[in-house]
């Protein structure tokens, strides 16, 4: 499991998601993401809402980004977002 005192307080909330979504392999996300229904899809989409930019991004391009073994609470939020980016592509087609 994740670790939520290797993560700001804010993003606490984005760790349960993060281990669902925030996968590592280009590939197995993908294919996770296509095996998902429009809900889910919907839901990780939203699962960010109550995270303000500063917090989330800020973190993600803070000192941790420089490092050369970073947590794995920072690349699973790091996968999350790109996760997130690419459950927004494929709701967009589904209209």
């Amino acid at each position: 499991p994740l670790d939520p005192r290797k993560v700001p307080h804010s993003l606490v909330p984005l760790l349960p998601i993060a281990e669902r979504w925030g996968i590592g392999d280009d590939h197995a996300r993908e294919q996770a993401l296509q095996e998902a229904s429009k809900e889910e899809l919907e839901s990780l989409v939203r699962s960010i809402d109550d995270v303000s930019d500063d917090d989330l991004f800020g973190w993600l391009a803070g000192k941790e980004s420089f490092s050369p073994t970073p947590s794995k609470e920072y690349l699973a939020i790091t996968c999350l977002t790109m996760a997130i980016d690419s459950a927004k592509l494929k709701l967009e087609r589904m209209k």
